[in-house]
């Protein structure tokens, strides 16, 4: 077993290799160290070996050793020991072993025939076959958060961007780039989009980030340049290394390397509001004051918990409902949009669609955008825009909030019984009185009748002629 440098992110050891052979093995010290390197490109700016993720687990990276910013990890979702137990191998494939797991392979790059492993001078790892040293699998086709330069990022394949808890994701379509939020199942939130120019002319594109200091955009047909995304550096003519990130907070960064620290040059969502769990579920964020969260309902710690699924199925229906004008979000022109008469008729279209957890409704363009996912974070806004919201309540957390924010129409249904119900009661105690009132003056009649004299009758006339 090859014994291991242990270094504390310093820069590349001589002992350290730039080439891995067939048939080479190692597992990682018992150090405290946060990275020990394997193998490292020829200027030793880049290096690739064991990082310690939390105290005592690891997976497979490469870091930039100037500034210890990793840049790449092989299997961040399926975490190997820290410990003797643990065996990197190389036999023509990349493979990590845990001996003390049942199913020991943790990870494998899934390629053959390899005779050597060489990390290039741009971060890219790759396996080749002798004797044309032609490259056979390369870790820029299976990126983890990161973009580096020269590293092409393709609607052709199914690459992504993701961040370690798998909450966000950045992803390339025909003629577009996309952030997204995922949920539990098939469920997800579109809350960034670049469309390039020309889209409709548009198949397949690629993107590629470039030293001048933006973010290229390609035709996959022809590899002409149709679109770019800017960076700062770009206008300030710096040239240098540049990456790509997606950060935990779901937005995406990009950084310019000026030979002492990395430069924030370019944010896609440049409003925090804009993002989906800046305030997190059912919270409220303030244009200017993105600390500064409230809640449009609020849960036994905060806003509630994020939820998943629809309300689709006879154990999903129930569900309360929450309104609260003068709020929107910042990606409302990437929503589905539904042209309706009134904020009424958007309101219905979102109650009788199962899918639906929400709406914004606009009254100056007469719109309804559609939630078909679980409500996340809004924000402040003018009053001609209106939401309208979903709670489930059904199950556990919700439920708790059903009767402080009742549906609308069920305030109406106790207002129409209530009403119905005074009525009716007036009506009888109406009757009721009259009944009483009449039969006290039959009685009355019947008594000052009673009492009368007895009138004589007339003597008649015709008698008395006779």
């Amino acid at each position: 077993m090859l014994a291991l440098l242990a270094v504390q992110w310093t820069t590349a050891d001589s002992n350290i290799p730039t080439r891995i052979i067939k048939g080479f093995k190692a597992s990682p010290s018992r150090s405290s160290a946060q990275f020990e390197p394997l193998l490292t490109d020829i200027t030793g700016v880049f290096a690739f070996g064991f990082l310690r993720i939390s105290s005592a687990k690891l997976d497979l990276a490469i870091i930039h050793q100037p500034s210890t910013q990793q840049v790449w990890r092989a299997n961040p979702f399926n975490l190997a020991n820290w410990g003797n137990s643990t065996i990197f191998f190389f036999n023509g494939n990349i493979v990590l072993t845990d001996e003390s797991i049942q199913d020991s392979t943790i990870w494998s790059s899934k390629s053959a025939g390899g005779d050597y492993l060489a990390l290039s001078n741009n971060s890219n790892l790759q396996i080749y076959a002798s004797p044309a040293d032609s490259s056979i699998w390369q870790s820029f086709d299976y990126p983890f958060d990161t973009l580096v330069q020269g590293q092409k990022f393709s609607s052709t394949s199914t690459a992504t961007l993701v961040t370690a808890d798998k909450r966000y994701t950045l992803r390339i379509g025909i003629a577009y780039l996309a952030l997204f939020m995922e949920f539990h199942g098939s469920q997800e939130m579109n809350y960034w989009k670049h469309t390039a120019r020309r889209a409709n002319a548009l198949k397949d594109i690629y993107a590629l980030v470039l030293p001048l200091g933006f973010l290229g955009i390609f035709s996959v047909s022809d590899g002409k340049i149709v679109d770019g995304i800017p960076f700062d550096s770009f206008e300030r003519g710096l040239l240098g290394f540049h990456r790509l990130t997606l950060e935990s907070d779901g937005n995406l960064y990009a950084y310019y390397w000026n030979n002492d620290t990395w430069v924030s040059v370019y944010t896609a969502q440049t409003e925090p509001c804009g993002l989906p769990g800046k305030c997190g579920a059912y919270g409220i964020c303030i244009p200017g004051s993105p600390t500064q969260c409230t809640c449009l309902v609020n849960g036994t710690d905060g806003c509630l918990q994020s939820d998943s699924g629809d309300f689709c199925g006879n154990q999903n229906t129930g569900f309360s409902v929450i309104r609260k004008s003068g709020v929107t979000v910042e990606y409302i022109d990437i929503m589905e949009t539904i042209a309706v008469g009134s904020l009424d008729e958007c309101e219905k279209t979102c109650e009788q669609s199962c899918v639906c957890w929400g709406a914004l409704y606009s009254n100056a363009a007469k719109h309804c955008y559609i939630m078909d996912y679980p409500i996340q974070t809004v924000e402040k806004s003018g009053a001609s825009y209106s939401g309208y919201f979903k709670l489930r309540s059904n199950g556990q957390g919700p439920a708790v909030h059903k009767e402080k924010h009742q549906h609308k129409r069920g305030h109406r249904a106790v207002i129409v019984v209530v009403v119905t119900f005074t009525l009716t009661f007036a009506g009888i105690a109406a009757y009721g009185g009259y009944w009483w009132w009449d039969k006290k003056r039959n009685s009355l009649s019947i008594i000052q009748l009673g009492s009368a004299p007895k009138q004589q009758p007339e003597p008649n006339k015709d008698s008395d002629t006779k």
